[in-house]
């Protein structure tokens, strides 16, 4: 079946015409000539997969990585085009709510397109006695493409799996599900994380530390194995953290901490923050979704106090240390679910609140409580843009959008994420 690719869709589908119906495939720039296989026929859509590409766009690269379709489909398409293609699709979920015709839709780009990603877990996979290291195949749970080097993540980060899966070979370390690897670009410095399925020995360890454990900068090894009380996390040589700097500020993160991949656009989203916000030095800030600390610790030199709410037990563990080793005094750590504490926290006024959930977005009960109780400003930072515009036709009965910008913290990839500003309406034009 040949199909004509019209356009690319969120998140990263190439559509088309046929007969009458939408055709959705997995890969295709906008004026090519495709031939592809129909995987699931509806009413009016077929979902298909693209076998080959007949008619080429001057567009197209060739992609650097073996296994791109796996991770990152978007390795096909020249750098500037995917931000063309990404700030379209921005436009065409958030339209409704933004006039990208007459206000500022900026879509800031990566100033490394490749090897930008500071971490990276990948799969042992065995075939005989040959292991090697691997990704999920997208949509499925225990299927999976061989990685030979990553090119999103870091080199370090690469080198250093290479050498670990060498190990794992000679020594045959069989129980050895997982391997991730974090690097600082602010030190240089590598953490290595092992998913074993049970309890390593000490002589599985010691191979590791003695082989890649020295011949590289890695600050330390740590083992994360499943025991009966649940997930036991041992650090079996050096620290259990690399420390990153964010505009001036140190963060402590650990082997199972959340932390931004792509260093440099989470620079450009805090200037961003500052600038839009205008702090004066009196501002109340909460932080709802607090993680290690970073939004709420860079910018508490800026306000007068700040709140993080967080309920992860590992991350409020380096949010305590982050805290102490900034000497940020004026954070104040809420420990639960956000929703918890949202209504303490708002009824104490808040001037900011910043939110950076996942991607399936605000919980309700947040959500109802900062209509009910608006906070003077909101930065939301979101992941997928099709719950940020869920979510902000909600907050816009109490709050007006006043900037909007999308970020590409992914290149190479269909991810996009998108910081929006909010301003809480006076009183009595709510509701609306």
């Amino acid at each position: 079946m040949r199909i004509a690719i019209e356009k690319i869709v969120y998140p990263g589908r190439s559509l088309a015409l046929f007969e009458g119906k939408t055709v959705l495939t997995d890969e295709g720039l906008p004026g090519e000539l495709v031939e592809v296989e129909p995987t699931k026929e509806k009413k009016n859509l077929i979902e298909a997969r693209t076998i080959r590409v007949l008619e080429r766009s001057a567009r197209r690269t060739v992609p650097r990585c073996s296994h791109y379709m796996t991770c990152s489909p978007y390795q096909t398409a020249a750098y500037p085009y995917q931000i063309e293609v990404k700030k379209s699709q921005v436009e065409e979920i958030l339209g409704s709510l933004w006039d990208f015709d007459k206000k500022d839709a900026d879509f800031v780009p990566s100033p490394k397109i490749w090897n930008y990603r500071n971490r990276t877990r990948m799969r042992v996979l065995w075939e005989g006695r040959r292991p090697s290291l691997a990704y999920v195949l997208p949509g499925t749970r225990n299927k999976y493409v061989k990685i030979e080097e990553c090119h999103l993540v870091s080199k370090a980060a690469n080198e250093l799996l290479a050498a670990v899966l060498d190990v794992v070979s000679e020594k045959q370390l069989r129980s050895l599900r997982e391997i991730e690897a974090r690097v600082s670009w602010a030190s240089g410095a590598l953490l290595l994380a092992l998913f074993w399925t049970e309890a390593p020995k000490p002589t599985d360890i010691d191979s590791i530390i003695s082989g890649p454990g020295t011949r590289f900068p890695v600050r330390g090894i740590v083992s994360i194995f499943r025991a009966k009380t649940g997930f036991l996390e041992k650090t079996e040589w050096g620290e259990n953290f690399i420390e990153e700097k964010v505009r001036g500020a140190t963060f402590m993160i650990g082997a199972r901490s959340f932390f931004q991949v792509n260093i440099d656009m989470l620079d450009s989203v805090i200037e961003d923050i500052e600038a839009w916000a205008g702090f004066k030095g009196s501002e109340r800030l909460a932080d709802l979704y607090g993680g290690l600390g970073t939004f709420g610790i860079v910018l508490a030199g800026r306000v007068a106090e700040v709140y993080g709410v967080e309920s992860d037990a590992a991350n409020i563990f380096f949010l305590k240390k982050n805290i102490a080793l900034n000497g940020t005094a004026n954070y104040r750590i809420h420990e639960g679910q956000g929703e918890e504490w949202t209504s303490l926290i708002l009824a104490k006024r808040m001037d900011v609140v910043i939110v950076d959930p996942p991607r399936k977005g605000l919980e309700p009960a947040t959500l109802r409580l900062l209509i009910e109780n608006p906070a003077a400003r909101i930065f939301y930072l979101s992941c997928n843009p099709s719950t940020l515009a869920r979510d902000l036709k909600e907050l816009r009965t109490a709050y007006e959008i006043t900037s909007l910008r999308g970020y590409d913290f992914f290149p190479q990839t269909p991810h996009i994420e998108v910081l929006a500003g909010l301003e809480r309406k006076p009183r009595e034009t709510r509701g609306g």
